[in-house]
């Protein structure tokens, strides 16, 4: 079974660059208790305030991948060329949806080998490591950890 999904659905991203307020803060600072590693190539933008366009297009996300989760978070991931982000297994996340904002190099890694260098809003199976190799461009995606629904639970377009 494939650890990732990469789906054709086009979210509206003018909508999720709304979110982003351009207060990048080092992972290395707000994930301190989760992270195993130190890497200062990455910065981490969460999202508190969801005004009603975000929390539409964020439900219609949930439509096209089936769930309805009740535990789940926003932010963006910026990592500067060079960055890597080693094998690691999510805490809190069961999955998480990840949306490409800006042109997509360094490809998503799991430890059986596979790699994909996706370019549409791809889910990922956050209970089994994985990682990200070093991007040769700034790298930002929109993230949802979902944090109550696991992977095998997705159904890509079963609801739109």
């Amino acid at each position: 079974m494939n650890n990732f999904i990469e789906t054709t659905y086009k979210p509206d991203l003018e909508i999720l660059r709304g979110a982003m307020n351009g207060d990048w803060q080092d992972s290395n600072e707000l994930y301190k208790e989760y992270m195993s590693w130190e890497n200062n190539k990455f910065f981490v933008q969460e999202i508190k305030q969801f005004d009603r366009p975000l929390l539409r297009e964020i439900k219609k996300i949930w439509n096209h991948i089936g769930i309805r989760p009740r535990e789940w978070r926003c932010n963006f991931f910026r990592v500067l060329p060079g960055g890597e982000l080693p094998l690691h297994v999510d805490v809190l996340s069961k999955c998480s949806v990840v949306i490409p904002m800006t042109e997509m190099t360094g490809e998503l890694y799991f430890e059986d080998g596979t790699e994909v260098l996706y370019q549409n809003m791809t889910v990922i199976n956050t209970k089994v490591a994985h990682g990200v190799k070093a991007p040769t461009k700034e790298r930002i995606v929109f993230h949802m950890g979902i944090h109550d629904t696991p992977f095998e639970e997705i159904k890509i377009g079963h609801n739109t």
